[in-house]
């Protein structure tokens, strides 16, 4: 038998093996000359077989019925199970899908302040003070967003939030050095 062997294919292969049995001896019934004695003797002898073959195809095919019994209950329960967690995952996914567009939205602000920065608008370039304020912010939404994931279990999400709330703070911090805060 293979490792992966269940009763229910145990049960279908001792069936099927019957079956070849049944069909090996029921063929060699038919074409049991019956012309001596000895060919009667055969012939009585494999129609014994042959019952001895039905009982144990009946008991196989019990056997079989009661592995498929078996294999549709722990399909249904499984089923069930799957049915009842649908929502788990659905609300999971829900969660995910609402921290990333918190995570999407702090790139926008970080990439709108990184265009504002460098933005062609003459010489007036903006205040490092006020590049620093809005950096901070974002670096403050980050570590939120961080906490909301780790809190959430979303680990990775969580890991990379708080790496941008470090790269984010640091720049922030520069800035507001270089601005005289």
């Amino acid at each position: 038998m293979p490792k992966d062997s269940s009763p229910l294919t145990e049960a279908a292969t001792a069936f099927d093996a019957e079956l070849v049995t049944y069909a090996r001896l029921g063929e060699l019934f038919i074409k049991t000359p019956l012309t001596s004695l000895k060919q009667l003797e055969r012939a009585n002898q494999l129609l014994g077989e042959i019952a001895e073959c039905e009982q144990r195809l009946q008991d196989a095919g019990k056997a079989l019925i009661t592995a498929l019994s078996a294999a549709r209950q722990k399909q249904e329960g499984l089923s069930a199970q799957v049915v009842a967690h649908a929502p788990t995952v659905q609300a999971r996914n829900t969660q995910l899908r609402e921290l990333m567009m918190q995570m999407g939205t702090l790139a926008q602000d970080a990439a709108a302040i990184n265009a504002r920065v460098l933005s062609p608008e003459g010489d007036a370039s903006p205040e490092a003070a006020s590049v620093s304020t809005a950096v901070l912010e974002i670096a403050e939404r980050s570590q939120k967003l961080a906490a909301a994931a780790h809190e959430a279990q979303f680990e990775e999400l969580s890991q990379q939030a708080h790496s941008l709330y470090q790269r984010l703070k640091a720049i922030g911090q520069k800035l507001s050095k270089a601005g005289g805060n």
